[in-house]
């Protein structure tokens, strides 16, 4: 790895921006620059004249990702003109992360898996120089290469600067030079014409945040606070649900492709090839519910031949489970059927293929994509790709290359790009290894309110001007970024910030502040979250939830019993809710729930009835994963099972037995258990265990009789929690 460290790019300063300040990075492989060089040139140019920044064209001739971090490190560094962000143009290669899970909002796979399938294509390995890797391994059949982060590494994510992908591949019979002289030409255009934000669309799939319509309610109000110049009388912000058709791909394709249309925010499940958007339609009357029940025993019954299973067992067995009549399923292989189900499943969902199929060509300048996969850049195609080397008018997608967390804050800081920030500072802000822009990262719209410079204020960063913004509710997103700024340098107090969150009339201000507050994991904290469950936001009370579930804090105890004996409780809330009476103790939540279910405030129809059913849900839950845990310290555990149950301690651990794991981690002398149980418990810093957590970690990484691979997992472990 020592040759790595060698300067390997070849550099080309663009001189015409001599009244620039700041800088910006093109990195590009030699062929794709030989043969876009035009187009690169103009590229540059633009970029130069809209956003004033200084372009360096780093031109990379040994296609080593140290190398390229070294000197985006030095480029960043530079007295004059350092870079702000950089674009990867071509085939740059790709660095795959590995044991850095926690910082990803929801990937968990077991790394003895496939390593292709096991580690995070991420760019944060380009732009977060707090980072540390280690260097492990290349791919033979791809620009793949293998890090491991390390423990010497900081151990949360705050990027330098914020990055791009246009990485064009020679799939659908179009060069991948073809595409990318023809997105650099669109790219260019774009940026000279000048654009408002002041047209978007939000679009709700089956099956996301347990498809709550009060989740979606508030969103659309969420969105007025982002954008509060779109409060008129024209439509400025439009909604479509997947419920709204049995087919809805058609419709939202169709709204994608509208010329005025400038955002789009995509919630739905997703793939690298596909964006899943309905679920199979729910039928309406006896006939569609025969179709229906035929349509999925015909699929159960190709799916066994595929894989070699007799056609005439599963025909009987569905037959038996179903009591479905032999004459439903007779026609089963007959092709005009086959070729019936096969249309009907596939317009469900948005496919790679119907890009070409319908001519689709998205014009939506930047679509955020809130689902799994869907921006995995590392592969040779995917859903975002084809959105920015589509014909249309689509400039980024910003997207993630493995799965993500329904319940993250998904909004954050978007509303920014309505005053003019651009489109990379939004993936730089969000916090995740794995959310990237596909396309121009230093694409922005035009300021819709003026005089506020925002790229300035990120590129200053200046205490005195944040502190200034701290109160102002006039444009709440750039009171969010105040308090983002002022926290990170510790310029906010505890009580400030829940002054902020009790006081502030703007939903997206409170979640800003509840989010710093749990940076910091005080008493405030807690009480911010007592205060958040109640909340009028849903997105606030479903992250509050959440939260408390991870804290595991007893004085929470009856802010969570409230809701859960509440009768309006929204879907998505009630299932954070659910999940959180497992965390805690069960002798403490049934007495909390005797209390409050017996007082003269709680009206319910039938109640001793019904307080069964909630008595009997909250013994359930919080019985749910005890056995499992204290599975992982019994002497008689396989390791096998231990194994498992340790892996799903990350997302499901009963906060009062962590002192039980603490000492077994300590004291079993298996190096493999303990490094993955610190890599478990690594996962909880919210919890109010943390701190026993961090001082056993500490105490771990210091043990020089314990061997290397304990005490580095010990220490990584230390520096998250602590």
């Amino acid at each position: 790895m020592r040759r790595f460290l060698f300067l390997v790019c070849f550099i080309v300063v663009s001189m015409t921006s001599s009244y620039a300040q700041r800088g910006f990075a093109i990195v590009v492989d030699p062929k794709s620059y030989k043969e876009a060089k035009l187009e690169i040139e103009q590229y540059a140019a633009a970029i130069e004249a809209v956003q004033g920044l200084k372009v360096y064209k780093v031109i990379d001739r040994w296609g080593v990702p140290d190398s390229i971090r070294a000197e985006l490190i030095r480029l960043h560094t530079k007295k004059r003109y350092p870079i702000e962000g950089a674009v990867f143009i071509g085939d740059i290669p790709v660095a795959m992360i590995r044991d850095a899970q926690h910082l990803t909002s929801a990937f968990k796979m077991d790394q003895r898996r496939d390593r292709k399938q096991s580690s995070v294509p991420s760019d944060r390995f380009y732009d977060d120089f707090g980072l540390q890797f280690t260097y492990l391994d290349k791919d033979e059949d791809a620009p793949w290469f293998y890090y491991s982060l390390s423990a010497e590494s900081g151990q949360y994510l705050r990027p330098d600067i914020y990055t791009g992908r246009i990485r064009p591949t020679d799939c659908n019979g179009i060069s991948r030079y073809d595409k990318l002289r023809g997105y650099l030409k669109k790219v260019v255009a774009e940026k000279l014409g000048g654009n408002v934000l002041d047209n978007m669309l939000f679009f709700g799939g089956h099956g996301y945040i347990s498809e709550s319509m009060v989740a979606r309610m508030d969103e659309k109000e969420g969105l007025y606070e982002h954008f509060p110049w779109l409060r008129r009388q024209k439509n400025g912000i439009g909604f479509i649900d997947h419920t709204q058709e049995d087919v809805i791909k058609f419709r939202l394709m169709n709204e994608l492709m509208r010329p005025e249309l400038d955002y789009a925010v995509l919630h739905h499940h997703g793939y690298w090839d596909t964006q899943y958007l309905n679920n199979i339609p729910r039928p309406k009357n006896p006939l569609q519910a025969k179709e229906m029940i035929q349509s999925y025993g015909r699929a159960h019954i190709r799916a066994a031949r595929e894989k070699g299973k007799s056609v005439d067992s599963m025909m009987v067995k569905m037959e038996r489970r179903f009591d479905i009549p032999h004459t439903w399923l007779g026609n089963t292989f007959e092709p005009e059927i086959c070729r019936k189900d096969s249309v009907e499943d596939a317009d469900l969902d948005l496919h790679l293929a119907d890009f070409a199929t319908y001519d689709f060509k998205p014009n939506c300048r930047v679509v955020m994509i809130d689902a799994c996969f869907c921006g995995s850049f590392h592969k040779e195609d995917c859903i975002a790709n084809e959105y920015i080397f589509s014909a249309g008018k689509n400039i980024a997608c910003i997207a993630n290359t493995v799965n993500v967390l329904q319940d993250k804050w998904s909004d954050r800081y978007m509303g920014l790009l309505g005053l003019g920030m651009c489109v990379g500072d939004v993936a730089r802000y969000s916090g995740y290894l794995e959310s990237h822009v596909i396309g121009d990262p230093t694409f922005a719209f035009t300021p819709a309110v003026k005089g506020v410079n925002v790229n300035k204020l990120l590129a200053d960063d200046d205490a005195s001007v944040w502190k200034k913004w701290l109160h102002r509710s006039d444009l709440p997103e750039l009171q969010c970024m105040a308090i983002e700024q002022m926290n990170r340098e510790r310029l906010v107090s505890s009580a400030e910030l829940l002054d902020i969150f009790r006081t502030s009339p703007n939903a997206i201000v409170r979640i800003q502040a509840l989010v710093s507050l749990s940076e910091l994991r005080d008493d405030y904290f807690i009480e911010a979250i007592k205060l958040a469950v109640d909340d009028s936001y849903e997105m606030v009370q479903r992250l509050a939830l959440r939260f408390l579930g991870q804290s595991g804090d007893e004085r929470l105890i009856p802010s969570l019993i409230k809701i859960c004996i509440s009768n309006n409780t929204s879907e998505r809330c009630n299932f954070n809710a659910l999940n959180a009476l497992s965390f805690y103790p069960e002798d403490k939540l049934l007495a909390e729930f005797d209390k409050q279910f017996s007082s003269d405030g709680i009206c319910y129809i039938n109640k001793k009835e019904v307080g069964n059913t909630i008595r009997k849900a909250i013994k359930s839950a919080s019985e749910r994963w005890v056995d499992d845990t204290m599975s992982i310290v019994a002497d008689d555990t396989t390791d096998k099972a231990r194994r498992s149950n340790i892996r799903t301690l990350r997302n499901y651990c009963p906060h009062y037995l962590v002192p039980h794991l603490l000492s077994y981690v300590k004291e079993s002398g298996q190096p493999e258990m303990q490094v993955m149980l610190l890599e478990a418990l690594g996962w909880h810093r919210y919890s109010y265990t943390a701190p026993q957590i961090a001082a056993c970690a500490k105490e771990m990484s210091e043990n020089m009789n314990l061997p290397l691979e304990v005490r580095e997992e010990a220490l990584k472990t230390y520096k998250r929690v602590k």
